[in-house]
């Protein structure tokens, strides 16, 4: 089950890689994707209760399976537990995900309901969960026995992905997912959908809390399959577009030079754009021409900070200097480009924000990920800040925007609102109309966008 809050366009693959594993062992799955009924059901939680609620009466499943980030663990404990506990008593309740990976006990002591963690990947765990395997002997597990809490040792990292391929996208509203819409593609409008190719993180930022979910060790899935998947995403859902979503497509340049080949050598080139995250420190002119030349039109590069300290502190291991020369390497070869920044980090000065600042105007990128700073449980700084008494667990759970940097709250929020108002939202719309303009589906999605926009400032306006 799938749970979130608002609109999206990214199919939850997570579940999507365990039903393929269930269902290869004979297993009747079902994905209940509450992400997606949010946004079909304008964010009425009433509705999409009633839907859930309805959808496992006529199933009626021995075991629910919840996958939850922090920011949505807030729906977790105050709709789905009661509402698949209302319908009964005795279904076994599974949380996975990285919230849960990261807080496995302090969630079993304070949510009864919870059966079950999860921790880290899940396709073996449920597996094993399913066929009744004592819960004693299953790795990567966190659940209550007569004496307590026990927490079994970490499942080791699944090294065969190729084993797990296809996620099974058939459970989900992909129709719903590859809707035009200019989200995944960064400002681009096409049909498009995420795929990933690899797992695991090999580096350390202590912002992130992504090896809690996949782990450090990266393994690959051959370049045969990927270009399997692609083919299949353009057969049965006339995809146009693909967002790699591994945390570095290039960390092994041999492999992605040979699935850059392969997409020449089958045509996809030209049927499909796509997109990478790569690292600053990792572009090299000669692979970002070949990738443009295999269809890629944007990369998404994680430059963070224009401070050195900034990105020392939070492990980075990139220079300010790597940053500048990444831009300049990506602007020469014709490939746009994503910056993507965080402001707030611990111990942050305005000297900081402003070197942040000065980088993103001087390297000119053709799209802006902005972000604030949120101590996700499982990340280096989350553990610092609760050392050092300067976070509660109860601001996490609440997703409360707290104020780390050594600028008062009122100076942080003025450089937080300068730079949206002032470099990310002018940027957005600069690059969404230059490089849409010949597309009639994408200004219907602006009209549409900006007429529930109007919608909503009346409707406002009314209450007041």
């Amino acid at each position: 089950m799938k749970n979130n809050v608002g609109m999206s366009f990214f199919p939850p693959l997570g579940l999507c890689y365990i039903a393929n594993m269930l269902e290869k062992n004979d297993f009747n799955v079902r994905i209940i994707d509450r992400n997606a009924l949010m946004t079909k059901h304008n964010a009425n939680c009433f509705i999409v209760d009633e839907i859930t609620k309805d959808e496992i009466k006529r199933f009626k499943p021995d075991i629910v399976g919840i996958t939850s980030t922090t920011a949505t663990f807030f729906d977790v404990k105050n709709n789905l537990l009661n509402s698949i506990r209302s319908i009964d008593k005795n279904i076994k309740i599974v949380l996975g995900g990285p919230h849960a990976s990261a807080l496995p006990e302090e969630i079993l002591s304070k949510y009864s309901d919870i059966d079950i963690i999860c921790r880290g990947e899940g396709e073996i765990t449920l597996l094993e969960i399913a066929k009744g395997t004592a819960l004693k002997d299953i790795q990567g597990l966190s659940y209550r026995d007569g004496s307590g809490i026990c927490s079994n040792r970490d499942r080791d990292p699944y090294l065969a992905i190729d084993d797990l391929c296809f996620p099974a996208r058939h459970l989900v509203d992909m129709n719903f997912y590859c809707r035009g819409n200019p989200y995944v593609m960064h400002g681009l409008y096409a049909r498009a959908t995420t795929v990933f190719t690899s797992r695991g993180c090999a580096f350390d930022c202590t912002f992130c809390a992504g090896k809690v979910a996949v782990g450090k060790k990266v393994r690959f899935q051959s370049p045969d399959l990927v270009i399997e998947e692609i083919e299949r995403l353009i057969k049965d859902y006339r995809v146009e577009g693909i967002y790699f979503a591994d945390d570095m497509f290039d960390i092994n340049k041999q492999r992605a030079d040979i699935i850059c080949e392969k997409l020449i050598e089958k045509g996809l080139h030209k049927k499909i754009r796509w997109y990478p995250q790569l690292r600053a420190n990792s572009i090299e002119k000669r692979r970002v021409e070949l990738m443009k030349k295999a269809g890629a039109v944007r990369a998404d590069i994680g430059f963070e900070s224009g401070s050195q300290r900034t990105l020392d502190t939070i492990n980075k291991r990139t220079t300010v200097e790597q940053n500048y020369n990444a831009a300049r390497v990506l602007h020469e070869a014709g490939l746009q480009f994503q910056a993507n920044i965080i402001v707030g980090i611990p111990g942050e000065t305005e000297d900081d924000i402003k070197a942040t600042e000065a980088m993103v105007r001087a390297i000119k990128p053709h799209w802006i990920g902005f972000g604030e700073f949120i101590p996700l449980p499982g990340s280096m700084l989350y553990c610092e800040l609760m050392k050092q008494g300067l976070l509660k667990p109860e601001d996490v759970e609440t997703m409360k925007q707290l104020n780390f940097t050594k600028m008062d709250d009122a100076t942080f929020e003025k450089w937080i609102e300068h730079i949206r108002n002032t470099i990310v939202l002018p940027t957005r719309v600069k690059s969404y109309f230059r490089y849409n303009f010949k597309s009639a589906g994408a200004f219907w999605f602006i009209a549409k966008t900006l007429l529930n926009s109007v919608r909503e400032r009346i409707k406002l306006s009314r209450t007041r």
